[in-house]
C-alpha cells in the first residue's frame, strides 16, 4: 500500500491526513493546536495524534502553511539587500533593508543601453558583508533580457555566501516596480521557510518517514520543498489555496461557492467548471502589490476565534482580531471565574479599553524585558489571568495598564469571547463551557439584557457577518468597489426590521469547510437561500487539498517584429533572437518554451508531466480597411505532473 501524507499548519490548527494513493480514500486524519512559537511541536502532536504506524508507506509529504503569508503581513523575515538598475526607485516604498542603483540599463526590448560595472556591483557586495541575510536582483525589462541581472548574480555569489535572488526568475510579466517588490519578498522569506522545512524533515526522521516532501503554493499546485527554499514567496496564500483544493477534491463540485471558515479567517472562492479562478493581476499581501500567480481568494477576517466585543454603542462587532477562546483559557486556569469574581470592577463603572472579559496568557518574553514587564511576565507563568487580576497584582488602575502594546509587541497573547464560546455555552459543542457562559453573563448584564437574550444576539451577529462575508466575495469575483459591509447595506440585510423585508440570494451553492462550519453555515445557507454541502472530512480539508495536489509551471515567450532589421525578436529565458519570419519564430519559441516549462516541473518534483502550449497572437486592425497588422504572439508553455497520483 502507498499512502499520501497530508500536513497543513494553519493559524489555530495543525491537521495531518492519511490518503490511500491508489483509491483516493481518507485514511486517518488528525488535528493539533498550531504552536505559534514552535511550529514543530504541533506538526509533531498532530502526527502522534494520526496513529499511523507504517512510515515505510509513506511515499509523499505535502505541505501547506500560513507562515509565508503571516510573515508577510507582518512585517517578518531576513534583511535583504536590493541592486536594482535601470529605473530610480523610492527607498520607502520597497520593503528592503539596504539598496543600491547600479549601473547597467536595458531598454523595453531587451537591448543594452549601459553596460554593467562589475567592480561597483563587487565593491558594494562587500560593504554589505554581516549586514544582510540575502539579496535580490532587479532590472528594468529583465523578462525580455536576464543577461544583466544573472551577470549581476554572478558577482555577487563571488563575494557573498548568502541566497541570491533574480526578479526573472519569479515573474515573466512586465511591471518593474511590482516585479523588484516580489523578489525583495521572496529573499526576505529565504530565512523563514528555510527554518520550517528543516522543522519538518526533523519531525518526519523521527518518524522514519524518508518520502519526498513536495510544499503547495499560492495556486495551490505543488513544489518540491528544496525547490520551495528558493522560491518561498510562491507559498504566500498556501493555506486557503490547499483548503480550496480539498473542498473539491471531496465534493468534485462544478459550480459553487467553496468557503473555508478557519479560527482566524473565512477565506471563499468561486468554482466555476471545476475550476478556481487565479488572480490575473497578481495577489496582494500585507499591503504590498506582487506578481504572484494565485488563486482569486476573498478573505474575511472572521472566524472561529475571533474577538468579540460589546460596545457602549450597543452594538456586536465580531473579529477581526484573532483571540484564545475563554473556553481554552479556563481550561488552562480554572480560577478565571472566580478571578472575575473578585475583581471585576462594579457594572457602573465605565471600561474604555479592552473587554470586560478580556484576560491574558504569556506569548514569548522579550530578552530585554524592563521591571514592569518582568512582573507581569512571573503573574503570568501559571497559566492565563484576567485583565483585572492584573492590574490589581501589578497596583495599576485596569485602565491604564496597557495591555495593547504587549500585545502588539508579540510578548502577551489575549483571551476573550469568541464564536467557539458561544457554541460552547449554547451547548452545541462539548468542552468547558462554564468559562464561556460566565463570561456571557458578564456582558449580558453589562448590556442589561438576559444571557440568553445576548447569546442569541451574538449567534445571530456571527451569522450576519458570514452572510456579508459571502455577499462581499460576489463583488470581489467581479472586481467591483461595491462595499457590502456599509450601515446601509445592513441595515437592508436586518430580517428583524419591523416594516422593511428585503432578501439577496445566491445564484450558487455553497460548499462549506473547515472545523466550525457545520455550527454556523445551515442558518447562513438559509438566509442567502441556496444549498450548502458541508462533506464527510470537512474539518481537515486543507490538509487533505495539500495531498492532492499536482506540479504545474509554465514558461512564457513573446514574438515581437523587429522594425528596425525586419524579420521576428523572440524574448525568452535565453534573452532576445532573431528570425527572419514568424514561422521559425514560432517553432524556435514553442520548443524553448515547452523545454523550459519542463525542466522546472522537473525540477519542482513533478513526474511524468505532460506539456502543451498555447499561441495567443494580438493584431490591430487599420481604420477603414479589413487588413490587420501583427503586433506580437504570446508562447505559454504549460508542464503538469503528479509526484504520486499516476
Amino acid at each position: 500500500m502507498s499512502v499520501i501524507l497530508g500536513i497543513d499548519t494553519g493559524g489555530t490548527f495543525t491537521d495531518s491526513v492519511i490518503i490511500d494513493a491508489a483509491s483516493r480514500r481518507i485514511l486517518h486524519k488528525a488535528k493539533a493546536y498550531t504552536t505559534k512559537n514552535n511550529l514543530l511541536h504541533g506538526i509533531v502532536k498532530s502526527l502522534e495524534h494520526l496513529h499511523f504506524s507504517q512510515p515505510d508507506a509513506i511515499s509523499t509529504v505535502c505541505l501547506s502553511t500560513t507562515l509565508a503569508t503571516n510573515a508577510v503581513v507582518e512585517g517578518r523575515g531576513g534583511r535583504v539587500g536590493l541592486l536594482y538598475m535601470g529605473r530610480p526607485l523610492d527607498a520607502q516604498a520597497v520593503p528592503a533593508h539596504k539598496l543600491h542603483q547600479i549601473a547597467g540599463q536595458l531598454d523595453i526590448k531587451g537591448r543594452e543601453k549601459e553596460p554593467m560595472q562589475s567592480a561597483e556591483i563587487e565593491s558594494i557586495a562587500a560593504s554589505w558583508r554581516g549586514q544582510i541575510d540575502a539579496v535580490a536582483i532587479s532590472g528594468f525589462a529583465s523578462v525580455r533580457n536576464p543577461a544583466h541581472e544573472l551577470q549581476v548574480k554572478a558577482s555577487v555569489q563571488r563575494i557573498l555566501s548568502i541566497p541570491v535572488v533574480c526578479a526573472h526568475e519569479l515573474s515573466n510579466s512586465l511591471g518593474f516596480f511590482d516585479r523588484t517588490v516580489t523578489a525583495v519578498l521572496n529573499a526576505a522569506l529565504i530565512p523563514n521557510i528555510t527554518h520550517l522545512i528543516a522543522a519538518v524533515q526533523r519531525a518526519l526522521k523521527e518518524r522514519n518517514i524518508h518520502a519526498p516532501c513536495m510544499v503547495v503554493r499560492g495556486d495551490g499546485t505543488l513544489m518540491l520543498d528544496q525547490f520551495a527554499l528558493n522560491r518561498p514567496i510562491e507559498t504566500v496564500l498556501s493555506g486557503p489555496a490547499a483548503s480550496i483544493s480539498g473542498g473539491l477534491f471531496l465534493t468534485q463540485s462544478k459550480d459553487a461557492l467553496i468557503i473555508d471558515m478557519g479560527g482566524t479567517t473565512t477565506d471563499i472562492a468561486n468554482v466555476t467548471k471545476g475550476q478556481i479562478s487565479l488572480s490575473d493581476s497578481g495577489a496582494t499581501v500585507g499591503g504590498w502589490k506582487t506578481q504572484l500567480r494565485a488563486a482569486e481568494i476573498s478573505t474575511h477576517g472572521i472566524g472561529g476565534d475571533s474577538y468579540i466585543q460589546w460596545n457602549i454603542k450597543g452594538d456586536i462587532v465580531v473579529g477581526p482580531q484573532r483571540v484564545i477562546p475563554l473556553c481554552l483559557a479556563g481550561t488552562e486556569n480554572p480560577n478565571l471565574i472566580a478571578e472575575w469574581e473578585t475583581y471585576l470592577p462594579s457594572y457602573s463603572h465605565e471600561i474604555f479599553t479592552g473587554q470586560a472579559v478580556d484576560c491574558y496568557t504569556l506569548l514569548q518574553p522579550s530578552e530585554q524585558a524592563d521591571y514592569e514587564e518582568q512582573k507581569l511576565t512571573s503573574l503570568l507563568r501559571d497559566g492565563p489571568h484576567t485583565r483585572f487580576y492584573l492590574s490589581e497584582k501589578m497596583g495599576h488602575d485596569f485602565d491604564k495598564l496597557d495591555f495593547d502594546s504587549y500585545v502588539s509587541r508579540g510578548v502577551l497573547q489575549r483571551c476573550s469571547l469568541t464564536p467557539t464560546d458561544l457554541l460552547h455555552a449554547a451547548g452545541r459543542v462539548h468542552g468547558n463551557s462554564k468559562t464561556s457562559a460566565a463570561a456571557l453573563g458578564i456582558l449580558a448584564k453589562r448590556a442589561a439584557q438576559t444571557p440568553d437574550s445576548f447569546l442569541q444576539s451574538c449567534l445571530d451577529a456571527v451569522h450576519r457577518q458570514l452572510q456579508i462575508a459571502c455577499l462581499q466575495s460576489t463583488a470581489d469575483f467581479e472586481h467591483s468597489t461595491f462595499n457590502f459591509y456599509h450601515p446601509s447595506i445592513r441595515f437592508l440585510l436586518d430580517s428583524d426590521h419591523p416594516i422593511l423585508r428585503s432578501q439577496l440570494s445566491l445564484k450558487k451553492p455553497i460548499v462549506a469547510i473547515g472545523a466550525p462550519v457545520a455550527a454556523w453555515f445551515p442558518t447562513v445557507s438559509q438566509s442567502l437561500d441556496t444549498d450548502l454541502t458541508i462533506p464527510e472530512h470537512a474539518e481537515v480539508a486543507n490538509a487533505i487539498g495539500a495531498a492532492v495536489g499536482q506540479v504545474l509551471l509554465t514558461a512564457e515567450a513573446l514574438i515581437r517584429p523587429d522594425q528596425y532589421h525586419k524579420g521576428f525578436v523572440v524574448h525568452s529565458v535565453r534573452g532576445a533572437t532573431w528570425f527572419p519570419n514568424l514561422q521559425d519564430a514560432e517553432k524556435w519559441a514553442i520548443q524553448t518554451v515547452e523545454t523550459e516549462a519542463a525542466a522546472k516541473a522537473t525540477l519542482a518534483g513533478g513526474g511524468n508531466c505532460a506539456v502543451g502550449h498555447s499561441i495567443i497572437p494580438t493584431y490591430t486592425q487599420s481604420v477603414g480597411s479589413e487588413e490587420k497588422t501583427f503586433i506580437q504572439s504570446k508562447i505559454v508553455a504549460t508542464a503538469i505532473g503528479s509526484p504520486q497520483w499516476t
